[in-house]
C-alpha cells in the first residue's frame, strides 16, 4: 500500500505533539516496507521552516533532525518538473483554495491514486476525497 505524507505528519516523529505515536507507526511501516511514502520535495522546506520556528531547536538540532528525515527514503517528488503535476497542483490550488504547498501534495496522491495522510484538519475537510487524517488512521 502506497501513501503521501505531509509535514503536519512527519513533524510529530521529531517533535512530541497529539498523534506523534501514530505518525512513528506509520513511519516504522514505511521503514519496514510494509508501505511505501512519498511527498514532495518541498516537504523538506517545511518541516525546515517549522524546527526554525520551534523555540528549543536550534540550527544544529534542525540539521539533524533533516538529515535523519532525508534518511527515511521517502519517495521525493519533484512537482515543478512535472508539467502534468504542475499544472494539476495549480487547478487544486484554485478550485480548492489551498496553498500551493498544500495542493502539491494532493497531486501526487490524484497521480498516484492513492491517499495523502495529513494531521492538517483544515486541509482534510478542504480535500477529504484525497486525504486520511492522522488521528483517524488505523491498521497501517
Amino acid at each position: 500500500m502506497s501513501y503521501v505524507v505531509d509535514a503536519s505528519v512527519v513533524v510529530k516523529l521529531f517533535i512530541v505533539e497529539d498523534y506523534s505515536d501514530k505518525a512513528t507507526e506509520i513511519i516504522n511501516a514505511h521503514a519496514k516496507g510494509y508501505i511505501s511514502l512519498s511527498a514532495p520535495t518541498l516537504i523538506v522546506y517545511e518541516l525546515g521552516n517549522v524546527f526554525w520556528k520551534h523555540p528549543r531547536i536550534t540550527y544544529e538540532k534542525a540539521y539533524r533532525f533533516i538529515e535523519k528525515f532525508l534518511d527515511l527514503d521517502i519517495n521525493l517528488v519533484d512537482v515543478h518538473s512535472n508539467a502534468e503535476l504542475l499544472k494539476t497542483a495549480c487547478k487544486i490550488s484554485e478550485s480548492r483554495g489551498l496553498t500551493f504547498y498544500d495542493a502539491s501534495y494532493i497531486a501526487i496522491a490524484e497521480r498516484d491514486k492513492v491517499k495523502l495522510i495529513t494531521a492538517d484538519e483544515e486541509l482534510h475537510n478542504k480535500a477529504q476525497d484525497f486525504t486520511l487524517l492522522l488521528k483517524d488512521v488505523k491498521g497501517i
